[in-house]
């Protein structure tokens, strides 16, 4: 059945339009704001990257000038302490000076990653968000090709793809559930036990002919189903084709084409058997094929969506698009003619009205506010919200005038305008198995005193330990976090701040419950702080440390890797040398 106009008279529409609306908004908008957001990624990747570059060049040009002190100095005989002392003083600088520059270059490949792991989850949110779209409305936009095929374990592949005006190809995987028909291979004897078709067949011992004789099909098997320009409202596809075979794994059988009222017959077999082809259909078989044809397409029909396995737009990956604007301007574009007929047609200029016919005294009617549409799209900035200019909601005149007693009606009406379940507004950020927790404040300690010492500082630490030696290692750890994240912890020393981060990171791991984990991601936060600020390399060890407590292995390899070429620069025989030595091994092995 039709949708009505707001004036009553009959639209094409054979969905609820208003619905698609406000869904294809929300969809535009969340593509729309994670392309802002990809954009603004890489934006930040080329500064850092020039950042980088210019921090590189400042530092060789530092090392450079006091290499050229350091061998103009007066250093006296060439084995002179001076000169003994100028020659060390060159390889720690040599040493200082790779190590910084590997420091630079690690953060900015971590920086980048980071950015480009956040563009990676705003394209699969996208992505997921075309499905949700697309779920509902596919068919309202575009007509679908279904196809069911038997795999070789038994197993129906079942699908769904279409072409939508807007530009984008998609395939959805349907699912298959228990109860369908299509749950297990389907020998045509489950739809009744008896089915004969009149077709060509090679008889004869010792003159052979090609005779048409009845055949029983109830032992074959329904090995592929496509139906082509599957429309919202049902009914008949534009086009049928059907696989039928004796065996599934032995092209012998029948292929059945239907297109409009035409039904076309080919039999399939080896190359010299002499009955193989197309052959007319009998009159009297006509409702038999189509009686199973009705009932396969039928079960197809009801397969329902299960998940977008690809899309593209314009022929090029939907996932991997270089920009999501055109996809968007496209929607737009082709719902902005529908969005002004019904505009022209609504009784007010402020709503956007369609309605449909229960019976003939009761009618529904469905409607939003333009308000309510324009208002979804105002969270973008200024550029992108005029890209909806050409569904004319900006322009939407204030008119609270009843509607002309010519268009009234004493029909009883259901005004309906459920609201639209939209996308998260912008792209979820790098998705680990459990979000990061953000540093929050808890109980403030107080603030350092002006030597730097605080006792009440070094008291909550031992309160911490003696919770933790007396086994209650969940309330231990949600102490610590606590401590970590308090809004005093930043101003202490570095020293002090290190103190407490070995307390909890040095000691023997214990295990991965959800409080220590959380302690462990708030720990994380601190000492990235002291290696920004610091570059330390017991810092980087800390910060290699609690990677591996949680079970990142490649940047635990890399802060360790980075700690030892700073230590080597000061002091390649240090303890720490050693330490780092063996963390490096251990995560290889």
């Amino acid at each position: 059945m039709k949708y009505l106009y707001g004036d009553s008279t009959e639209s094409e529409l054979e969905s609820n339009f208003l619905e698609l609306l406000r869904d294809a908004i929300d969809f535009a908008v969340f593509v729309l704001q994670a392309d802002e957001s990809i954009k603004s990624g890489k934006t930040k990747i080329a500064a850092l990257s020039e950042e980088a570059t210019a921090e590189l060049s400042r530092l060789e040009a530092f090392t450079a000038g006091v290499a050229r002190a350091i061998e103009a100095g007066e250093k006296g005989a060439p084995e002179s302490p001076t000169a003994t002392c100028a020659s060390r003083v060159s390889e720690l600088l040599a040493g200082t000076k790779n190590a910084t520059a590997d420091a630079v270059r690690a953060k900015l490949a971590a920086d980048i990653a980071a950015i480009e792991a956040e563009e990676a989850a705003s394209r699969t949110a996208c992505h997921e968000a075309l499905q949700a779209f697309l779920d509902p409305h596919g068919k309202d936009d575009a007509r679908e090709t279904r196809r069911v095929a038997l795999l070789e374990g038994g197993a129906y592949d079942a699908t769904a793809m279409a072409s939508a005006s807007f530009g984008v190809d998609w395939l959805f995987a349907l699912q298959v559930p228990p109860e369908s028909l299509w749950a297990s291979p389907v020998r045509l004897e489950r739809l009744s036990q008896h089915i004969e078709l009149h077709a060509p067949q090679v008889t004869g011992w010792l003159t052979k002919e090609v005779k048409v004789k009845p055949q029983r099909l109830e032992r074959h098997t329904a090995t592929e189903l496509t139906l082509e320009g599957v429309a919202l409202s049902g009914g008949e596809p534009t086009r049928t084709f059907l696989k039928l075979r004796i065996e599934s794994s032995v092209e012998t059988g029948f292929d059945v084409e239907i297109v409009g009222p035409e039904i076309r017959m080919t039999r399939v077999g080896p190359a010299d058997d002499a009955s193989v082809g197309p052959f007319p259909i009998e009159e009297s078989d006509v409702a038999t094929v189509k009686s199973i044809t009705d009932r396969l397409t039928a079960a197809t029909q009801e397969l329902a969506n299960a998940r977008l396995v690809d899309a593209t737009f314009e022929g090029l990956p939907f996932k991997s698009a270089p920009s999501f604007v055109p996809i968007a301007v496209r929607l737009v574009e082709r719902l902005a003619p529908v969005v002004r007929e019904i505009a022209k047609r609504s009784l007010t200029p402020t709503e956007l009205v369609l309605r449909r016919a229960l019976t003939d005294d009761r009618r529904e009617e469905f409607f939003v506010t333009k308000a309510t549409l324009r208002e979804k799209y105002q969270v973008l900035p200024p550029t992108m919200r005029a890209l909806f200019q050409p569904l004319g909601f900006d322009l939407a005149p204030v008119d609270s005038r009843p509607p002309p007693a010519s268009m009234q009606t004493d029909r009883k009406e259901i005004r309906s305008s459920q609201p639209s379940v939209p996308p998260p507004m912008m792209p979820p950020p790098v998705p680990p198995p459990k979000p990061p927790e953000s540093v929050r404040p808890s109980e403030s300690l107080p603030p350092p005193s002006a030597s730097g010492k605080n006792e009440a500082f070094v008291e909550a630490v031992k309160k911490i330990m003696i919770v933790l030696k007396s086994g209650r290692t969940d309330e231990g750890y949600a102490q610590y976090a606590d401590l970590l994240s308090s809004d005093g912890f930043a101003e202490y020393r570095p020293d002090d701040q290190r103190q407490a981060l070995k307390l909890l990171l040095l000691a023997k791991a214990p295990d991965r419950s959800e409080a220590v984990m959380r302690a462990y991601r708030i720990a994380l936060k601190r000492i990235q702080s002291l290696v920004d600020s610091h570059a330390e390399p017991a810092d980087y060890e800390m910060l290699g440390v609690a990677h591996v407590q949680l079970e990142d292995r490649s940047a635990a390899s890399a802060a360790f890797d980075i700690a030892l070429k700073l230590e080597r620069a000061r002091n390649p025989t240090s303890d720490l040398c050693a330490s780092l030595g063996r963390r490096i091994g251990a995560l290889a092995g």
